[in-house]
């Protein structure tokens, strides 16, 4: 969702993320950085058009039980495309995790816009985080 307050663009976005695992105690959070700007990871940030915004999912798994099979989804936010391609990237997941990224229509370049979906393949072991990341522009 785009919310405009004062010339400002904020962005909120809905994720989703799915897992095989016997307990709740699983987290995840999202964090946005303006790299554009240099400004601060946070939850809420202010940006404006030719911005690049770059987006952190980090999953932490906090329960007693490894959890596997873990598929997290997402949109590229309206009025943003795109602004790298994305890539697993390893020094950001357990070496027992391998990463696969689906788009809804199978491209995934500069510009795309929709669906984003990470397909984590092993198992997050307790205690452990794993995070998948995009960077976009503001149109």
């Amino acid at each position: 969702m785009l919310v405009f307050i004062r010339k400002f663009l904020f962005f909120i976005s809905i994720i989703s993320i799915s897992y095989c695992s016997y307990s709740s105690d699983i987290t995840f959070t999202e964090t946005v950085k303006n790299v554009t700007q240099g400004g601060e990871v946070s939850t809420l940030i202010e940006a404006r058009p030719g911005d690049v915004i770059e987006y952190n999912i980090d999953v932490l798994n906090s329960s007693e039980s490894v959890i596997s099979n873990i598929h997290i989804s997402t949109s590229v936010p309206q009025f943003t495309a795109l602004a790298t391609i994305i890539t697993c990237d390893d020094h950001h997941l357990p070496s027992a995790l391998r990463c696969q990224v689906i788009t809804s229509d199978g491209i995934n370049q500069l510009g795309y816009q929709g669906t984003i979906a990470w397909q984590l393949f092993g198992k997050l072991d307790v205690g452990s985080r794993a995070r998948v990341s995009y960077q976009v522009i503001i149109k």
